[in-house]
């Protein structure tokens, strides 16, 4: 029997899909459980809207002494180095006062950045002012005015730690989706593997092309969820950090497949700040399996790397 729960969490909306050899009575309760306790634990963890996060304290602490945090935590912001660095240091959680100032923050606010305001934020930037501790559980700033938002990488990672919740209670037949951002495993109602849309990137909702997911995540990072028009310009939400300014170039989103929604939900921003030609070119040479989506006139041409598609069936 297949049963859904939803709901909202993070600052976005959740839905999860269980599939049980029967009637699930009183272990709906459990599975809802469940779901909700790994959600709520990421949030109170990495958010920065919560004043009281973990996340929210470390960029408050204004000393470079060692700052502990939790194994969660820690595990997110392991990960995100490890992505930066595969990146070239696209994918950067050290960006955030660049977002807030650009007006895609908790502060809704949008600012004319000048050169001399941009490279007095920039010069707080950068993966080089952060240590991570690992072994001892500790995040050292080596610039108090740090500060780190782990918004590309947390809602992935609250996808892997629901469904690691699911498989724990015995439920390892599931697809979690939150805000965009899925994993799947095992099989659906039809023993078919879990069918996820990657959608086109226009006002007109319409997919681009559906993937099996079974053991995989797939996340997608777009320019066209979350912008601003100005003198004829789009301007993504996606920062490019050796700039300070959004991106612009004409990739509309890039999608992952990866085997956990944290690395696939990080993976997707690095690449569209790399662009349809180093993000690409990248995407190969790591052998990740990515769509680009890159705007041509008034439509779009889809890239995809080999990875892609050994994992997604024919466009539709």
């Amino acid at each position: 029997v297949q049963t859904a729960f939803a709901g909202a969490a993070m600052g976005t909306t959740w839905n999860v899909k269980i599939l049980a050899p029967g009637e699930l009575g009183d272990r709906e309760q459990q599975a809802g459980a469940a779901i909700r306790d790994a959600l709520e634990d990421v949030n109170s963890k990495m958010s920065t809207y919560v004043a009281d996060s973990e996340l929210s304290r470390f960029n408050a602490h204004r000393s470079s002494d060692p700052f502990p945090v939790s194994a969660e935590t820690m595990a997110v912001f392991v990960e995100a180095k490890r992505i930066g660095e595969l990146t070239g240091g696209a994918f950067d959680i050290t960006v955030g006062p660049l977002v807030n100032a650009w007006g895609f923050g908790p502060a809704d606010r949008r600012e004319d950045l000048d050169q001399a305001a941009l490279d007095e934020l920039r010069s707080h930037t950068g993966w080089d002012k952060l240590l991570i501790h690992e072994g001892e559980g500790t995040l050292v700033k080596l610039d108090p005015e740090l500060y780190c938002d782990l918004s590309a990488i947390a809602k992935g990672y609250a996808v892997d730690r629901v469904s690691a919740a699911l498989t724990a209670i015995g439920f390892p037949d599931h697809m979690v989706e939150v805000g965009g951002e899925v994993y799947a495993n095992g099989h659906n109602g039809e023993g078919r593997p879990w069918r996820i849309g990657i959608e086109k990137p226009d006002s007109v909702a319409g997919m681009q092309r559906v993937v099996g997911l079974d053991g995989l995540a797939m996340a997608t990072s777009g320019d066209y969820r979350n912008y601003f028009e100005r003198d004829g310009k789009r301007f993504s939400h996606e920062i490019d950090p050796a700039t300070g300014r959004p991106v612009e170039h004409r990739t509309a989103s890039v999608s992952v497949l990866e085997p956990t929604c944290a690395a696939a939900d990080a993976l997707a921003t690095g690449l569209i700040v790399m662009g349809e030609e180093r993000g690409y070119q990248r995407a190969v040479e790591l052998e990740i399996a990515a769509q680009f989506l890159i705007r041509e006139g008034d439509g779009f041409v889809e890239k995809t790397t080999p990875a892609f598609d050994r994992f997604a069936g024919p466009l539709q």
